[in-house]
């Protein structure tokens, strides 16, 4: 056969599997065989990183608009604690978009070669801050419904302060050490261990926290002078069912660390049909926590809140009102 017809035949294989390369570089985290997978997920692989590459970038707008508008009004909009959380969720919204859209999972599905240490960050640090979102949220319920979980030492914005950066130093760490030797899964390990643990503490005392103010829903309606105890409930009830998804956020990592990834085995690499309906299932609840946490910081329209003679206090507004003071310090 001659030469020139050789080298297209060999050129052609190597654009008939453009994933090789992939498959072949050291990972930190196990992967499927992507050849295999697609053949496998067919219409469902677009299905999952188009769909929710779309869903966290209209959070990600969703939150800028937010935080635009609170540059513009006054009153409840440019509150620290406010600003904060729509900040977590825009770089929440952002870099799972980013990682989604440009390079899913560093299957190069798109023909782009992105640095797998680079592709791991935009993964990883999406964590802190939806937990860390949470967790301001969480401190601001306490705070409205004057429940004091912890001693007062424990239960304010400086100890949190400390936790959130402390997470979001571990998780770089963790990146690094990958990024220069990826055979150190050690860090990995920690991480997500720190954000499984951290997740089910938040959301289970979310949880308690929340039945006991709906228990309690006339006492707390008299501190926060409501007219409407309904209102009280409603905030109640929007953090139990916030903090039932964080807790199945840290099942889903637990589930990935024992089953899915078998403890970061060498030798092993996961399901391609495990591995999907894993990653579909947990951003699907990323999603979900991220919209009733944006809908919990949510800034009430004008017209609604003139078009009534006895006004109501929505969960944000109530939530804002008691935690002026608290997060000044941002």
């Amino acid at each position: 056969m001659p030469h020139h017809h050789q080298r297209k035949i060999e050129n052609y294989s190597k654009m008939a599997e453009p994933t090789r390369a992939v498959d072949d570089m050291l990972q930190s985290e196990p992967t499927p065989d992507w050849r295999k997978g697609r053949k496998h997920w067919g219409i469902a692989w677009e299905l999952h990183w188009i769909g929710f590459g779309l869903a966290f970038s209209i959070l990600a707008v969703f939150s800028l608009f937010s935080l635009i508008q609170a540059r513009k009004k006054r009153g409840f909009g440019r509150k620290p604690f406010v600003i904060a959380v729509n900040s977590l969720l825009l770089f929440f919204g952002v870099t799972r978009a980013s990682y989604l859209l440009i390079d899913p999972y560093g299957s190069q599905q798109n023909g782009i070669e992105v640095p797998l240490w680079f592709l791991q960050f935009l993964f990883n640090i999406a964590f802190p801050c939806l937990t860390s979102a949470f967790s301001l949220i969480f401190l601001a319920f306490l705070e409205v419904s004057k429940l004091q979980l912890v001693p007062n030492k424990l239960q304010n914005i400086y100890l949190l302060g400390s936790i959130i950066t402390f997470h979001f130093a571990l998780v770089l760490a963790g990146d690094i050490a990958s990024a220069v030797d990826a055979d150190i899964i050690i860090l990995l390990l920690i991480c997500q261990v720190f954000i499984i643990v951290w997740g089910f503490l938040l959301s289970a005392s979310f949880i308690y926290s929340g039945f006991k103010v709906i228990h309690q829903v006339r006492n707390v309606e008299k501190r926060l002078q409501l007219q409407n105890r309904a209102n009280t409930s409603k905030v109640a009830k929007v953090t139990i069912g916030t903090s039932i998804l964080g807790i199945a956020s840290s099942i889903l990592q637990l589930y990935s660390l024992v089953s899915v990834y078998k403890f970061y085995a060498k030798i092993q690499e996961p399901d391609a049909w495990m591995w999907w309906t894993f990653q579909t299932c947990a951003r699907l609840v990323e999603i979900a926590m991220a919209c009733t946490l944006t809908y919990s910081v949510r800034r009430p329209s004008e017209n609604k809140r003139s078009a009534s003679v006895r006004r109501k206090l929505t969960v944000t507004e109530t939530t804002a009102m008691a935690l002026e003071n608290t997060f000044a310090v941002f």
